[in-house]
């Protein structure tokens, strides 16, 4: 909404699942193909060099600051995103496409071919709240205490300058 742009959400329809970014994975798994794989930052790194032309690939790697708290009602300028209220009415999973639009409404489709329609919900006003969305988590995320045990016994096979990396990770 700050940058007034409109995002169009397609759903997938059972046996039509291709889909333009699956260029994009058969890319990166074609580089991935015979790698030694033993760092997360290292998947960043060959997704950049999956592809040289036009231009490298863009990677955003994000952090648990990345993350903010959509779940709060308050938040929400929408409460659902059903169509109807009643036993027969559509609902949700009728839905084919959404499209968000930078005033804060939503419009949908029931079929790829229809116009898109307003969603019958009347939305909430919260503009001066979009920027303000709190964060998800107030720091990383732990893993359980065996899973850190399990990458432990993992750092004998996995180079000496990585092993800070498992070192350093939260755990409880």
């Amino acid at each position: 909404m700050a940058r007034n742009v409109v995002i169009t959400q397609k759903y997938l329809e059972k046996g039509h699942t291709q889909m333009e970014v699956d260029s994009v994975h058969s890319v990166i798994e074609r580089k991935l193909k015979n790698r030694e794989i033993f760092l997360p930052s290292q998947y960043a790194t060959i997704t950049k060099e999956a592809r040289k032309a036009p231009s490298p690939y863009e990677v955003i790697t994000p952090d648990y600051t990345f993350f903010k708290n959509y779940g709060i009602k308050d938040y929400l300028i929408y409460e659902s995103i059903r169509l109807g209220r009643g036993a027969g009415d559509h609902c949700v999973t009728d839905i084919k496409a959404l499209r968000y639009n930078p005033n804060g409404t939503i419009d949908y489709k029931l079929q790829f071919s229809d116009d898109f329609v307003p969603l019958p919900r009347r939305p909430k006003k919260i503009t001066s709240l979009i920027n303000s969305t709190p964060s998800l988590y107030e720091s990383r995320q732990p893993i359980s205490k065996i899973k850190y045990d399990h990458l432990q016994e993992l750092k004998n096979v996995i180079p000496k300058d990585c092993h800070t990396f498992y070192d350093n990770l939260p755990f409880k």
